[in-house]
């Protein structure tokens, strides 16, 4: 099963343990293992087989664990239980880089910028999750990074079926005054306007809508 292939082979390569201090951010700088494992176990606690998964952002340096290898993660997950990856990424050599490097019998990655992508796709209703990962933020100013983040939010948020996951990776609090920064400060801020909380809140970001 792939949640006990995931925690013996992959969760223990997905807590770096980089210092966040060193960059001005409370501890917890890429750890991924927690969040990953809440993703997988609540996709599979909706269904075994047939998943459709899209992320932003690609796999650009392939084994390299401190950015999380999503991608091929989600491409192991469904080798094993049935559908398809899509990714997304403005970078041609990171495209094929992933492409490459990623089965594609499982995975396949396009260039675009990410907004306009997720815009032209007629099928996004039928997606079990979304993982949002593009655009590298700056820990000191997230601005650019959290406001295209919260464009490919709305570019979805209209056609999440009950039950899917968003997850926004590279998360973080300031060390000075413990305000939020990262890729999904502004989701967070305006699905809180909305009521509606994140199911997990760490360096990974994940809501079940």
């Amino acid at each position: 099963m792939w949640i006990d292939i995931f925690k013996n082979d992959y969760a223990k390569l997905l807590d770096r343990g980089a210092s966040g201090a060193a960059r001005g951010l409370v501890e917890g700088l890429y750890k991924r293992a927690e969040g990953f494992q809440i993703i997988f176990e609540t996709l599979l606690e909706q269904k075994s087989n047939d998943f459709a998964i899209i992320e932003t952002g690609t796999v650009r340096k392939p084994h390299n664990w401190k950015d999380g290898n999503s991608g091929f993660l989600f491409s192991e997950m469904v080798r094993l239980h049935g559908g398809f990856v899509r990714s997304v990424d403005i970078d041609q050599s990171a495209v094929d880089t992933a492409n490459q490097f990623i089965d594609q019998k499982y995975y396949k990655s396009f260039c675009s910028d990410s907004v306009a992508w997720l815009a032209s796709l007629d099928d996004l209703n039928t997606v079990d999750l979304f993982y949002l990962d593009s655009y590298d933020v700056r820990w000191d100013d997230d601005a650019p990074s959290a406001a295209h983040h919260l464009k490919e939010f709305q570019a979805i948020e209209k056609h999440l079926k009950p039950g899917c996951i968003v997850a926004i990776d590279d998360n973080s609090r300031l060390l000075e005054n413990n305000k939020r920064t990262g890729k999904g400060r502004m989701i967070v801020e305006y699905l809180d306007s909305k009521g509606i909380a994140p199911v997990y809140d760490a360096y990974q970001i994940i809501y079940k809508f």
